[in-house]
């Protein structure tokens, strides 16, 4: 099958507008079915791969001259078309689609320190840019025929109107990282279905964070429990089975003490997630809302419990909600089916 890779930044005129559109009609697909798969690695380009479109075909000469053959674009006869998009116009769409707002930077989790950077210049202000000032008197001494060496004559006039200033302006840059925590029930079965539910929505989470904070000012770290909670690697995230009991409350209490010891809390932007199938006994939910409240509440941007593939006996959500309905911090949400995962999405980070 034939496949032609076209870059959006290099389209122009006519194509370049069926280019936006086909990208507008995918990410509505990706909206519509909840299908994310299209994210690949932190900060890549995005590709979007289409089959049986045609572009607009292109006449080159005059109508009618006969030298007006120019055939059709890429895609032609049931082939195959990509198109790279960049990573944050990718996430900037689907942030429009989704009404999702950037993430607040300021106040408590300030990720911004200012300085002042000169990178602008004007005609006053108090430190004289020499070589500008140089190169405009230069230019006016030729304009005037004062500077002409064909002729023997080398006088630059320095001018007040040749005069150029550094003016200094306000930059703000990242100083404070965010950190992610994710947290995973091993205690049911993770594999199938249910899998690749929990790996498309961290998946997103992460593109998400990234987007907003900056890729190189992000951590993200993963969590497992069963009746023990301990740190993996991402890959084990999803890799890791028991068959057994568990208690949820662990792992929360778990990464709020490493929130604690191992980050400067006033300055540190943190997040954390929860994924499991929501099966809590005895007083797990009471001990989790506790410590949601009067620890990680107060020190948390975002707090997101997230039930996949729920039974009947699932009831993590159902006493949270008692505490954290509508709460600006701690989000609710279950996924049922793969469509799901977009208005899981919404409840973890549209405001409420």
């Amino acid at each position: 099958m034939q496949e032609d890779r076209i870059s959006s930044n290099e389209s122009e005129g006519a194509f370049n507008d069926f280019i936006e559109d086909k990208i507008e009609d995918a990410i509505e697909d990706i909206v519509n079915e909840g299908d994310l798969d299209t994210l690949g690695d932190r900060g890549s380009e995005i590709i979007i791969e289409m089959d049986d479109i045609v572009p607009p075909t292109f006449v080159y000469g005059d109508e009618g001259s006969g030298a007006g053959k120019g055939g059709q674009g890429p895609g032609k006869e049931g082939g195959k078309i990509v198109f790279n998009i960049p990573f944050n116009r990718f996430m900037e769409l689907l942030a429009e689609k989704l009404r999702l707002p950037n993430l607040k930077k300021e106040g408590k989790g300030k990720i911004k320190e200012v300085s002042y950077e000169f990178k602008t210049f004007g005609p006053t202000g108090v430190i004289l840019d020499k070589k500008r000032t140089f190169k405009r008197a230069l230019r006016s001494s030729i304009g005037m025929g004062k500077y002409d060496p064909a002729e023997g004559r080398y006088n630059v006039d320095f001018m007040r109107r040749d005069r150029r200033y550094k003016i200094p302006i306000r930059v703000e840059n990242p100083k404070y990282k965010a950190v992610v925590f994710y947290m995973g029930d091993i205690s049911y079965s993770t594999h199938g279905q249910r899998l690749e539910m929990e790996k498309r929505l961290v998946n997103f989470i992460k593109n998400w964070l990234d987007y907003n904070y900056g890729v190189q000012n992000v951590e993200h770290r993963f969590f497992v429990h069963d009746v023990k909670a301990y740190e993996v690697q991402e890959q084990e995230f999803y890799r890791v089975g028991n068959i057994g009991g568990t208690r949820a409350y662990i792992v929360f209490d778990l990464i709020y003490q490493i929130a604690f010891n191992e980050y400067d809390i006033s300055s540190t932007n943190f997040y954390g997630f929860y994924f499991g199938d929501g099966e809590v006994f005895g007083s797990d939910s009471k001990d989790i809302s506790k410590i949601l409240k009067e620890s990680i509440v107060p020190v948390f941007n975002r707090i997101g419990v997230v039930e996949v593939l729920p039974s009947q006996w699932s009831k993590l959500i159902l006493d949270l909600s008692k505490d954290f309905t509508k709460d600006k911090i701690v989000r609710l949400s279950k996924i049922h089916r793969k469509a799901d995962t977009i208005n899981a999405i919404k409840s973890l980070f549209q405001e409420n």
